[in-house]
């Protein structure tokens, strides 16, 4: 079972920001799909950012194809053209959030740890490893399900 902290239902949530290495898969993914979810509830802000963000990685273009991919599977069109690139976690990121979800805890703990240690025990951390770590299982699905109990969590 991911490790989870913290809780959606227990605030009044308004501003939701998803955490991951690049802000190009899971973090991006999460957004599109809590946002889809969430699609007439004007008041809740989605967002993301990666808590290192390196333009030298390789990723191209705002999105990773495959998390456009199964987006597209789900019935969601995203047009990458108008999507924002990766980008850094900052501060005010942080303090703008009312719950903030750092999607793989073994990765993102020591990053936080690191770049932003006040913030670690205010941060929901999931177990969600990146694509080629899939040997607990695919992202994708593992995500899907994150989200969906996230957006259980805030309709009761």
């Amino acid at each position: 079972m991911p490790e989870q902290e913290g809780s959606f239902s227990n605030v009044a949530v308004t501003d939701v920001l998803f955490l991951c290495t690049g802000n190009y898969f899971r973090s991006r993914f999460s957004e599109a799909l809590l946002r889809h979810l969430c699609l007439g509830n004007p008041e809740l802000t989605v967002r993301s950012a990666g808590l290192q963000v390196d333009p030298a990685s390789g990723n191209v273009g705002p999105m990773a194809k495959e998390a456009l991919e199964a987006l597209r599977e789900r019935g969601i069109e995203l047009d990458p053209g108008i999507q924002p690139m990766p980008r850094q976690v900052e501060e005010r990121d942080l303090e703008q959030a009312d719950l903030i979800i750092a999607v793989d805890a073994a990765a993102h703990r020591p990053m936080v740890r690191s770049g932003f240690p006040a913030w670690e025990n205010r941060i929901r951390f999931w177990g969600v490893k990146d694509l080629g770590e899939e040997a607990a299982g695919d992202p994708i699905v593992q995500l899907e399900q994150q989200v969906k109990q996230l957006h259980d969590e805030r309709s009761r």
